[in-house]
């Protein structure tokens, strides 16, 4: 397994949705690989801080479009 590889299957790997082959095949790669060692326990540790925010009310629909279109035009989409 590449870190390409571990990059696309790693929100299904941290939700417990791969099969027991793939998940075995990641956890071997992490624990061989320290760059995504650290990658997984960042994003891990991410995901862990944002879910425990709180949550915010609804957006105006005019600053939703706002917001969308700037990061549209940010990303180059």
């Amino acid at each position: 397994m590449t870190c390409t590889e571990l990059a696309a299957l790693l929100v299904d790997y941290l939700n417990g949705e791969l099969v027991i082959e793939h998940h075995e095949t990641v956890s071997i790669h992490i624990s061989g690989c320290k760059k995504c060692e650290g990658f997984v326990a960042t994003y891990s540790h991410t995901v862990r801080v944002a879910r425990a925010l709180p949550k915010c009310c609804s957006l105006s629909p005019a600053f939703e479009a706002r917001l969308r279109a700037a990061l549209g035009e940010h990303l180059g989409e």
